[in-house]
């Protein structure tokens, strides 16, 4: 488990990019906010509903899926954030379920 002062988007670009994309369903005010949300929700304790694992082939992120509220995130070398959004609860259970889902995803070979 990885808690840390701060899990940024690379970049300027890339924060703004993830919030057009995904902001509004955070009601995310600007991109810092959904910057500040995205943080939160990446260095924040493991609870029972939160599912965590590290992809160990090629990247190594850690991705993280909270089963209650569908919040998705995965930072790149643990503490550089790559996406944040709410995952389709159809596409969570598809997968198995929240746990499951994580894990398949962490099985996955990224560059």
């Amino acid at each position: 488990m990885y808690i840390g002062s701060t899990v940024p988007f690379r970049d300027s670009i890339q924060r703004a990019k993830h919030y057009q994309k995904h902001g509004h369903r955070f009601g995310a005010t600007d991109e810092f906010d959904y910057e500040r949300l995205a943080d939160a929700f990446m260095s924040s304790p493991l609870h029972p509903n939160l599912f965590e694992c590290y992809r160990t082939t090629g990247t190594f992120d850690r991705i993280r899926l909270d089963g209650s509220t569908r919040y998705y995130g995965v930072a790149y070398n643990i503490s550089i954030l790559r996406t944040f959004h709410i995952k389709d609860a159809s596409g969570i259970a598809h997968g198995g379920g929240p746990q499951p889902y994580v894990m398949r995803k962490c099985a996955e070979v990224r560059f």
